[in-house]
């Protein structure tokens, strides 16, 4: 499957996020103002700002289609993983808006207890959000989308918070009210965790970072190229879901320019197999010790 199907293939991930942030916030807001709930008020909200994330995200994906151009020569890629540190900001804004809402309240001595009604929404909204995690997931992993990624794990942490959210509204009904205003406070916490880790991989994919890990294994993968005799040096980057390389190889000096140019040729192929997107090979000759 090409990157550009790849792209497309992901963006039904962002939909899919989308729709459902959508009927959920609509939903549990409504009942966490008409049964006085601040934990499931607080989940709302945090759903009605992963539908702007959810947009963000898709914006990225469908930029990242575009192909080069005069002012982008290695392409808009980069458009998903600006993408995904939209979704880390806004993700960190709702986090701190629900902690700040709900702390003052955990030391006030005026405390209600929510209908039960509000606990089945809760575990619904949980497995709702679990199964769209699993979806996502898996599209991520067949399309390799950082910023897809991103929005698989905001889904699970969402799920996790409505069955976090469940279980103080059930300590709520065994005669802790203020169950529900600890744990809304406990989520404005989580959510701003998430926000954070998202942040952090965003940044470290714009600033050109890259695992060592990885620049270990592709350089095995370099070696396995017959004529490659040493990787003098490797370098990566991340262009949203996708890998550039830079590779400098050692081969025999007594080859001539056009055996060198092949075997340069032979591994941008088989580093292309390996999920490699762009690659540039310099070879340089073996020097007598």
């Amino acid at each position: 499957m090409g990157n550009k199907n790849k792209l497309k293939l992901a963006q039904r991930g962002a939909y899919l996020s989308i729709i459902t942030y959508i009927i959920l916030s609509v939903v549990k807001y409504y009942f966490g103002m008409e049964y006085d709930s601040a934990a499931v008020r607080a989940d709302a909200l945090n759903n009605m700002t992963d539908i702007f994330a959810s947009v963000a995200v898709l914006i990225g994906l469908k930029i990242s289609i575009r192909p080069p151009d005069d002012n982008h020569p290695y392409g808009h890629l980069k458009s998903e993983n600006i993408a995904s540190l939209v979704v880390s900001f806004i993700i960190i804004f709702v986090g701190v808006q629900v902690l700040f809402e709900n702390l003052p309240s955990i030391f006030s001595p005026v405390v209600s207890t929510p209908d039960p009604v509000v606990i089945y929404i809760s575990i619904a909204s949980g497995l709702i959000m679990l199964a769209v995690f699993f979806i996502n997931s898996k599209l991520a992993e067949k399309t390799n989308s950082s910023s897809l990624k991103s929005a698989a794990m905001d889904n699970m942490s969402d799920s996790m918070i409505s069955f976090g959210t469940a279980a103080g509204l059930i300590l709520t009904q065994l005669g802790l009210p203020i169950a529900d205003v600890i744990i809304a406070s406990i989520l404005g916490v989580l959510i701003m965790y998430t926000g954070f880790k998202i942040l952090k991989d965003a940044v470290f994919a714009l600033s050109d970072g890259y695992n060592d890990a990885d620049l270990i294994e592709h350089k095995e993968d370099v070696l396995e190229v017959l004529g490659v005799m040493d990787v003098k040096s490797i370098k990566g980057r991340y262009h949203g879901s996708s890998i550039f390389l830079d590779v400098t190889i050692i081969v025999d000096p007594e080859i001539s320019i056009t055996e060198a140019h092949h075997i340069c040729d032979q591994v941008e192929e088989h580093m292309h197999d390996k999920g490699i997107m762009s690659l540039y090979v310099h070879p340089e000759p073996k020097l007598n010790e």
